[in-house]
């Protein structure tokens, strides 16, 4: 086949996408070749039906009977497929499934007396799950036993967990103290534990809102067991 056309670069927005590479549908998978200067197949991807979920299982057998007969363009051809492949595979490692911040106070009233009256506010802890990985910004201020001195500062460490080595996941619910609850119509916290034997102290605990830790601790177990299911498969 003559080429039809020449290369063109990607844009960012055309790298972003990539994330959904099998959804490409043949004129999306086809735009993509064209772009990598393999635009003389094209139209043989659209006639063929190859969409992003089966272009990875081409074979060599297969580019032949698509017509694509010289041995260069196979192997351009299937060079872009692990570069889209392993690209797809990158933005799945670093996509947010879920982000939260840290429940510090129960109540308004508590937050004042604890800072203040908002004159030295805290920071609160920052929670982010992808793929593999539970990335927790951990803030914690300076305390006097118990009692946080918000207005001396604040610790601040960052913590990546490998999702692969999590033991366990469990959900504890914390209500408000009762005077609280009569007077400030205080709301209970919920505080999610990961069991890890690799993370200094073996536990790790989110604190987040009253009634999300729940939904919280299965997003986080699904992606744990997937993450243990892809490291027995390597």
């Amino acid at each position: 086949m003559t080429e039809m056309s020449s290369y063109h670069p990607m844009t960012a927005d055309d790298d972003n996408d990539i994330a959904n590479f099998a959804s490409w549908d043949s004129q999306r998978l086809g735009l993509f070749f064209r772009r990598k200067g393999l635009g003389a197949y094209e139209p043989v991807l659209a006639q063929h039906k190859i969409t992003g979920r089966l272009a990875p299982l081409l074979t060599d057998d297969d580019l032949k009977d698509m017509g694509m007969d010289v041995v260069g363009d196979r192997l351009a051809f299937k060079l872009c497929l692990k570069e889209l492949s392993r690209r797809e595979r990158f933005h799945k490692r670093i996509q947010c499934l879920w982000s939260g911040t840290e429940r510090l106070f129960h109540s308004e009233c508590e937050r004042a007396m604890f800072t203040c009256g908002g004159l030295c506010p805290v920071d609160p802890s920052t929670y982010r799950l992808t793929t593999n990985h539970l990335k927790v910004n951990r803030v914690q201020p300076i305390r006097c036993g118990p009692i946080p001195l918000c207005c001396f500062g604040t610790n601040r460490t960052t913590n990546n967990i490998d999702l692969s080595k999590v033991d366990d996941v469990d959900v504890t619910g914390v209500p408000a103290p009762c005077m609280q609850r009569v007077c400030c119509c205080a709301q209970g916290i919920d505080r999610v534990q990961i069991e890890s034997r690799f993370e200094k102290g073996g536990k790790i605990v989110l604190t987040v809102n009253e009634g999300d830790g729940e939904g919280v601790a299965n997003m986080i177990i699904n992606q744990v067991e997937e993450s243990q299911k892809m490291e027995r498969t390597v």
